[in-house]
């Protein structure tokens, strides 16, 4: 059993003998690069890696099994290792509006009212 000071991510291994780390200061061991932060509308691939200290922008796509180890802007598809920008899923006027519409702040029935649009990127009908 690890003890509730320890820091895992499932599935996480620790192995204390090798990492020569004493289970009561795993915590104050850990080499934190800051917040992972995840924007709005994202999608992560299965296994994908983001590092500490990253920002995914609203929107963006992370590949499977990426490893994403700097900043992702939004509505940016990326992928590999490390991750790298494969394309933008819209134009830069479509990009800007979505994100100036922020309709992942609208209330429930004004998506559901407009999901084909929103699925789309057809901003013209936002």
């Amino acid at each position: 059993m690890i003890s509730s000071r320890s820091l895992s991510s499932y599935p996480f291994p620790l192995f204390f003998e090798e990492w020569e780390l004493e289970k009561t200061r795993v915590s104050e061991a850990w080499d934190n690069k800051g917040d992972i932060v995840i924007g709005n509308d994202v999608w992560i691939g299965y296994e994908a890696v983001i590092l500490a200290g990253v920002t995914i922008g609203d929107g963006a796509v992370i590949g499977a099994r990426a490893v994403v180890t700097k900043d992702v802007a939004p509505y940016t598809v990326v992928g590999g290792v490390p991750a790298r920008s494969i394309k933008k899923r819209f134009s830069d006027g479509t990009i800007q509006r979505l994100l100036e519409l922020r309709w992942w702040d609208w209330p429930k029935e004004r998506i559901r009212e407009n999901l084909e649009a929103i699925q789309r990127g057809w901003v013209w009908k936002l």
